[in-house]
């Protein structure tokens, strides 16, 4: 596609669940840096991925490491790998940039089955 973005048809695996994202906190930094240098909220989650928002858009086919705290009476935090894979709002507009990633791998098993039991726990019971 001539605007950078990859390809938009609906190839979602995993059902979603919908967040307020005035309660969520997304925290990204590029692919091995030490630092988390993006901040910004989650609009939806699935155990295949997630559609967020930053100040500035991250360029679709980027890796990134991520930070996600997800809503409820104790807050879970997940840490895992995916990569961009669209924007859902005009990165050229002034504002938050909505984007979609993949989540590629966890760096342990205990994210991985965290992120499982909060989606099992709010109503996604094929959260694989």
């Amino acid at each position: 596609m001539s605007n950078g973005q990859l390809p938009t048809h609906d190839a979602r695996l995993h059902p979603r669940l919908t967040l307020p994202p005035m309660y969520t906190v997304f925290r990204a930094r590029p692919q091995g840096a030490k630092r988390f240098c993006w901040t910004g909220h989650i609009y939806d989650i699935s155990a295949g991925g997630i559609r967020f928002e930053l100040d500035a858009p991250i360029k679709p086919g980027t890796t990134i490491e991520f930070r996600a705290t997800l809503p409820s009476p104790n807050p879970t935090t997940i840490n895992a790998q995916g990569h961009v894979v669209r924007f859902h709002d005009d990165p050229s507009e002034l504002g938050p940039v909505r984007m979609a990633l993949t989540i590629d791998d966890f760096p342990n098993d205990t994210d991985k089955l965290r992120l499982q039991s909060y989606l099992r726990d709010h109503g996604l019971p094929h959260a694989a």
